[in-house]
């Protein structure tokens, strides 16, 4: 029995190290284990000396974390392709200065603070982002109960070392992989590694590997491995294996790169123009190339990278309040477009805690309560350390019993649970019932022991056989009577059952087009269960199928009602409502192929297993209780029980992405405007209409292009608080959708400020006309007042663009958030003052009637431009440039094919392979269960699925039909 119980670990240790394990690191583990074997450790364990030796020779039992240099990391916001075209435009005018150009100084001072506070902004944002992370690892350091010295003391588990000795007792987390000593036994819970529900009894020279918990049982064991040479280090060692680039930042660099060679093609053949007119002397070629300086800053989103990274704190900040930690802030927007969310089932979707259901009674006078009663009475009655099962059912009968009534029922004699013999049993004295015997236990067992279990025997094996199939682990109850005689009293049905807001957190989910898929390490029944109480689909393969799965499209042919459909291990994947039985790789691989179908993956788990598919997944969720593993790889972290806040970060997500794009649509739109304004203006040569003009090309002060970006920048800032309503699917960027409603706004505005700059030179030397007495008076003005007046109509028309950009329908459909319009008015406010009231950089002020008559005209075109925008829309939608159902469709599922009768034996022998053969029951009753037929016998291909394509799905919540077959084979 002892090398049954080996042979039975060892291939539990296999399975779990399977997808973790390679020839080469086995040879490693072969050499560790051997220079374990040379630390003899005494039963005083290891002295002071010995452990900070070892330490210094191992290392921290940690997981390895890539260290970052926290200056290098605050440089590289320095670096980028925005921040070097400020750098260069900056430097441009440092040239100028240098070269004796003194009134070139302040706008080299205002380019050089804008680098600084766009560079610093973002670095402290995210800095802050991933200390929450750290602060919340740091709370959750986990400690050791170590014999150093000849005593045992609590240390840091980070300060273990191979050859400790350590104490494992009840609720403890294993801190290292151990080596059990001594004669007892542990109850080992691995679902933090495996998935699996159920513990693992371990005896002395087993291996407990770390992040574990142990459930019952108190046992010495010897480190053997610490940090990364662990089980738990290997699989997080999959995780630094995965770098991506995030859909945010993939964005910011499209718009970036339309927008610099946008400007570079304009710059050189502004310059070669200016070279031309102004000539080559070294000062005419500093005053072309500060001209050119002009159009880069223009070009330039300043603080795009600052709104968008703001707008996102400002979520993360209002998630952190609903018990949740962004660790990455660009998650935040990927979660606005995600399509499929992959939870771990155990402690994620459930409770990981095991719950009785309603039993099955056997005997007429036998009830509910009593039957949890006998059972619980065949429990040990230990304070602490009942194993899952004994607590389930001792926690239920005493629902309806006092501890003080149980304890007459005095316990004489337990016979604890082997594998052997597969029951426990106690013999109980009672003041009132006497002495009796009760057992609980697997059926057939407790059926053996019956004096009416041959008469029961078929009945009972239908109800576990049932059972079976759908999730639940089934025991027998039976007592004594009067005679001492067995008598069996019915079943118990044991469930991990789902969290209560789970099925709602779902349902949400899918009203917002979001598909949710079970990825578990858990047995296919209990996952098929699950996901009916869950109403998420009951399409669950076990990782058997899914490698066996051909890789081809030519293989295993379904028939189908268009036809033949053909299924591979691709098809599989997209097509099923989730996995069982899988291994940290296998996860890995299906969040990759849903990625590769282009799919936006989320990824929720808690356990060692998840880790790798948390990081290589777009967000990655790890739930509250979660191991540093799942948290070091996650973007967000859940510090709460329970699912719901997933919704609550999926409805504000999608409230960011609206901002974030509504600013891009902004943004871009405001660079067109003024890099194509210039463009044009440049041609203009107010020489030809003004004797005060010093240029033979129209332009502005630099200091003024950089206070018509900063002061719209500064007060969209507020963006990130504006009001919106967040969509019911899934979101995506649709680039080209983005620059063509830029581009209508931007080249809109344009018009409106070319127009007025052709006014603006009728004020010339030639005298006025009915058009210019509207804007000054006598109709004439300096060139430095039209500078002005074009100055405050390219702030205003920057400005309001972004009441535009923010809806699709009319401007006023949706109102804007106070502080959005708050900051505008104060923007708008600001620019007419510097208009009217100061002058700088060869601009003179303006009158306060002038002003007001720009404030009308641009609200005109402003008008325009919002009815251009409405019409660009309807364009876009009836043209169907962009393709918004062929985004959307990745979330629907493929139509069902037809089950042939083919089909149906292959099926019925992978499900006989996943769940075991339990009965004598044919495995179609298996198939039954969890499928939907019509009468007759006749299966519905609508709403079922093909082999390996679909698999199975309910549709009927829990709705089960006994079919009749014409032959056996069927």
């Amino acid at each position: 029995m002892e090398s049954e119980h080996k042979q039975a670990l060892l291939a539990e240790e296999g399975k779990l190290a399977g997808a973790i394990d390679s020839p080469d690191l086995a040879s490693e583990d072969r050499l560790e284990e051997k220079k374990t074997d040379l630390l003899h450790t005494g039963s005083g364990g290891l002295t002071s000396q010995e452990a900070a030796e070892r330490l210094a020779e191992y290392g921290y039992n940690e997981l390895p974390e890539k260290e970052e240099n926290i200056i290098l990391k605050f440089l590289s916001f320095f670096w980028g392709p925005m921040p070097i075209m400020i750098w260069l435009a900056a430097g441009v005018e440092l040239a100028q200065c240098l070269s004796g150009r003194t009134e070139h100084w302040p706008d080299f001072g205002v380019l050089i603070g804008l680098q600084i506070v766009n560079g610093t902004v973002a670095f402290l944002e995210e800095y802050n982002a991933g200390n929450a992370i750290a602060e919340l690892k740091a709370s959750l350091a986990p400690k050791a109960n170590v014999k150093r010295d000849g005593k045992f003391r609590i240390i840091k588990a980070r300060e273990l070392v191979p050859g400790d000795i350590v104490m494992l007792q009840i609720g403890g987390v294993v801190p290292a992989d151990v080596r059990l000593i001594g004669d007892f036994e542990l109850s080992i819970d691995q679902a933090a590694l495996t998935g699996e529900s159920l513990p693992v009894t371990m005896r002395e020279g087993d291996t407990a590997k770390m992040g574990s918990t142990v459930r019952r049982g108190e046992m010495e064991a010897m480190v053997v491995k610490t940090g990364a040479d662990t089980f738990f280090g290997r699989a997080a060692g999959m995780v630094a294996k995965v770098e991506q680039t995030g859909r945010f930042q993939r964005v910011l660099n499209s718009v970036m790169g339309f927008l610099m060679g946008l400007a570079v093609v304009l710059v050189i053949i502004i310059l070669g123009v200016l070279l031309a007119e102004d000539g080559t002397s070294s000062g005419d070629i500093l005053t072309s190339i500060g001209t050119a300086v002009v159009l880069l800053i223009a070009s330039i989103p300043i603080a795009m990278q600052v709104v968008a990274t703001v707008t996102m704190a400002v979520g993360a900040n209002l998630l952190a309040k609903k018990k949740a930690i962004v660790a990455r802030l660009s998650a935040i927007e990927e979660l606005a477009g995600m399509h499929t969310l992959c939870s771990d089932k155990t402690g994620t979707l459930t409770l990981n805690q095991l719950h009785l259901d309603k039993p099955v009674i056997f005997r007429s006078d036998m009830s509910e309560e009593r039957l949890f009663f006998l059972s619980a009475l065949a429990a040990k009655r230990l304070d602490e350390g009942q194993d899952a099962i004994d607590s389930c059912i001792m926690n239920k009968a005493l629902e309806k019993i006092s501890k003080a009534e149980m304890a007459r029922f005095e316990q004489v004699a337990f016979i604890p649970f082997d594998p052997s013999i597969k029951r426990t049993e106690a013999s109980i004295l009672h003041p009132e019932e006497g002495m009796f015997k009760v057992t609980k236990g697997a059926a057939p067992e407790i059926l053996q022991l019956c004096q009416n279990g041959k008469q029961l025997e078929t009945k009972v094996m239908k109800t576990v056989d049932n059972l079976a199939s759908r999730g639940y682990r089934a025991l027998g109850v039976a007592v004594t009577d009067k005679e001492g005689a067995f008598q069996f009293c019915g079943v118990l049905s044991l469930f991990d059952p789902p969290r209560v807001d789970t099925k709602r957190t779902i349902e949400r989910a899918l009203e917002m087009g979001v598909q949710v898929k079970m990825i578990t390490g858990d047995h296919t029944a209990i996952a098929i269960e699950t996901a009916r109480r869950l109403g998420m689909g009951c399409t669950i393969h076990s990782v058997h199928q899914l490698h066996q799965a051909p890789r081809t499209t030519d293989a295993y042919p379904v028939e189908a009602a268009g036809g033949v459909v053909l299924n591979n291990h691709d098809d599989m994947i997209l097509a099923a409502d989730g996995f069982a039985e899988v291994l940290p790789e296998d996860k890995y691989k299906i969040v990759e192929v849903l990625q590769y179908s282009g799919q936006i993956v989320g990824m929720t788990g808690d356990g060692v297993n998840d880790a790798p598919a948390l990081k290589k997944a777009e967000i990655g969720i790890a739930v509250e209780g979660a191991t540093d593993a799942a948290r070091a790889a996650a973007d967000i972290v859940l510090t709460e029980p329970g699912l719901s806040v997933i919704i609550d970060a999926m409805i504000m997500s999608r409230k960011i992405f609206q901002r974030v794009r509504n600013y891009c649509i902004y943004r871009i739109a405001g660079t067109i405007q003024l890099i194509f304004f210039f463009f044009v203006a440049i041609f203009f040569n107010p020489q030809n209409n003004f004797d005060d003009a010093d240029y033979k090309n129209f332009r502005l002060p630099v200091l003024a292009v950089v206070l018509i970006t900063l002061v719209n920048d500064a007060c969209v800032l507020t963006i990130s608080r504006d009001k919106v309503k967040p969509a019911r699917d899934p979101q995506a960027w649709h680039l080209r959708e983005v620059f063509i409603i830029s581009a209508v706004l931007g080249f809109t505005a344009m018009a409106g400020s070319i127009v007025l700059l052709v006014i603006g030179f009728q004020t010339g030397n030639k005298g006025g006309s009915a058009i210019t007495n509207i804007f000054f008076d006598k109709g004439t003005a300096s060139f430095g007042q039209v500078q002005s007046m074009m100055f405050l109509n390219l702030c205003i028309s920057d400005l309001i663009t972004v009441f535009a950009a923010r809806t699709r329908g009319w401007f006023f459909s949706r109102a804007p958030g106070g502080a959005l319009l708050g900051a505008g008015v104060i923007a708008v406010a600001a620019t007419t003052f510097l208009a009217t009231v100061t002058s700088f950089g060869g601009m003179e002020k303006i009158t306060g009637r002038t002003a007001a008559v720009v404030w009308a005209y641009t609200l005109v075109w402003f008008l325009i431009q919002d009815i251009l925008k409405q019409l660009s829309y309807y364009v876009i939608t009836a043209l169907k440039i962009v393709d918004r159902a062929g985004y959307l469709s990745l979330i629907k599922q493929k139509p069902k094919a037809h089950l042939n009768v083919e089909g149906i034996r292959k099926f019925s022998q992978q499900i006989r392979r996943s769940m075991g053969s339990i009965g004598n029951f044919t495995d179609l009753r298996r198939i039954v269960s969890v499928g939907n037929w019509r009468e007759g016998g006749e299966w519905d291909h609508k709403s079922n699925p093909g082999f390996f394509s679909k698999g199975l799905r309910s549709q009927s919540a829990g709705l089960y039909r006994t079919v009749e077959f014409k032959n056996a084979e069927s």
